[in-house]
């Protein structure tokens, strides 16, 4: 949790700005006062979309859709103004950590907190549903903790991102680790099966502390999901086999909401149903909430849920693909470490009066677009003076798409732990998909003509889950090998 920052905006509509929460794509969110006093949690959008008409209009239908959801187990969407100069929503503040939080630093959760969460958040996303709404964006992130059970946050507003320009065409809309097989795909018709699926990789990720999927690449991430079988190993013995069922590839085999929830029934969110470490975490939250709201003093800011709560899937922590988690240890100056789906492509399309920027594809094995691999984020921001960082690490230069093998794609640069260029990775648009990896292959000449993944010298050059994605990394500094 942060104190405002300059240019913060005081306030917003009606409701005093204390503190910052967190950000994610779609824009930044406060910890914020009602006017008599209560907390909330305030979304402000981010400029560019703001003057998206497309973006405005999904907008307001979405935040119209979502003020309709009730039950006990949302945090309510309580005002918003999708006509604002830059459009917000205000929804109740649940003081609690996020799961991702709690399962990051204080360990996975045991089998009765286990029980509670799925039949708390299975009647959450029933009622998101019941409002004709699908969540798309279900995540560890998107789950808070709070002491009478868990709470579903961020409810069908990822779907106003699909209508901005500012985002590529055919955008997958979701955090990869906890995606459906439909959404990687990016299929159009989006059902509650997919958030049957995302609410099986969240209660895996509960029980052992890593997504299903494993960890990596988006692209490879997406892979697995679409193709292979999610590793359930170590998840608690009488949650597996519900997991298991959520995760099938077939929308239409996957349980219903209320069948999950029939399979918990009886489960008691009392006063005890969270680990006492984490009930301590949210009694700290709730005191310090109370202590702003005495003395009136904005300058510090308890850490706590929020709309988004900033963690971006995986902030302080890295899981691997059999389910072990470590803490991350870098220092709050240092550059971004890679974490548990963290993976989340940012799309912009180039702004109006910029060109896209063009590199030879000969010269990957020294850099790319003027840049050395192995340079920094200095170097980075010296050269586009209008760079900008994205889902809390990637990196773009803010002049919009970029050529590679003659398509023109969006695209972002990954600094390892050290601060250190090392990987570049593209997204093309959907139309653009089918032919990237021929492109790829007749402009860079694959060694046998076929291949969509080979090395030429110390840079490994990538392509993915049927054109989705393709990279170029540098293996002298991808701390990953």
């Amino acid at each position: 949790m942060e104190a405002l920052q300059a240019g913060d905006p005081d306030r917003v509509g009606g409701y005093r700005l204390v503190g910052r929460l967190g950000a994610g794509g779609m824009g930044q969110v406060f910890l914020g006062r009602s006017a008599g006093g209560r907390p909330v949690a305030v979304k402000l959008v981010r400029p560019e979309y703001g003057t998206d008409a497309g973006f405005r209009r999904s907008f307001a239908r979405e935040v119209e859709a979502a003020r309709r959801v009730g039950g006990f187990y949302t945090a309510q969407v309580i005002d918003a103004d999708p006509h604002a100069e830059r459009p917000w929503l205000v929804s109740a503040y649940v003081p609690g950590p996020s799961l991702q939080t709690a399962v990051t630093e204080h360990g996975t959760l045991p089998a009765k907190t286990l029980r509670v969460l799925a039949a708390g958040l299975a009647e959450g996303l029933g009622a998101v549903h019941n409002c004709a709404l699908v969540h798309r964006d279900l995540k560890p992130g998107n789950v808070i903790l709070a002491s009478d059970g868990p709470r579903v946050i961020d409810f069908g507003i990822a779907r106003a991102l699909e209508a901005t320009t500012h985002t590529a065409t055919g955008v997958i809309s979701g955090t990869p680790a906890y995606m459906s097989p439909e959404q990687a795909r990016g299929d159009t018709d989006i059902t509650p099966a997919s958030d049957v699926f995302s609410l099986g990789s969240v209660l895996a990720f509960a029980s052992t502390g890593a997504s299903p999927f494993g960890v990596g690449h988006p692209a490879a991430v997406l892979y697995r999901i679409v193709q292979e079988e999610p590793d359930l190993s170590l998840v608690d013995n009488e949650l597996r086999g519900l997991v298991a069922a959520c995760l099938a590839k077939d929308p239409a085999v996957r349980p219903e909401m209320a069948d999950i929830l029939r399979a918990f029934a009886g489960a008691d969110a009392s006063d005890d149903w969270l680990p006492q470490r984490v009930t301590t975490l949210i009694g700290d939250v709730e005191a310090e909430i109370g202590n702003d709201a005495d003395d009136g003093d904005d300058s510090e800011v308890a850490e706590g849920g929020s709309i988004e709560d900033g963690d971006l899937g995986g902030l302080g922590a890295r899981a691997s693909r059999d389910g072990a988690t470590r803490r991350d240890t870098t220092a709050p100056d240092s550059p971004p470490r890679r974490g548990l789906s963290r993976f989340v492509p940012g799309r912009r399309r180039a702004t109006a009066g910029t060109s896209p920027a063009v590199t030879e594809p000969g010269s990957v094995e020294w850099g790319w677009n003027g840049l050395p691999w192995g340079a920094t984020v200095a170097d980075f921001r010296a050269r586009f003076s209008a760079a900008t960082q994205e889902n809390g690490e990637w990196w773009v230069t803010g002049q919009g798409p970029e050529t590679f093998c003659d398509v023109v794609m969006n695209t972002q640069y990954g600094f390892n732990d050290r601060g250190r260029l090392y990987l570049v990775v593209f997204y093309p648009e959907a139309e653009d998909r089918e032919r990237l990896p021929v492109a790829v292959l007749t402009t860079m000449g694959a060694p046998d003509g076929s291949t969509t993944k080979w090395t030429r010298g110390k840079v490994v050059v990538d392509v993915k889950v049927a054109g989705i994605a393709a990279s170029i990394t540098h293996l002298g500094f991808d701390d990953a090998r």
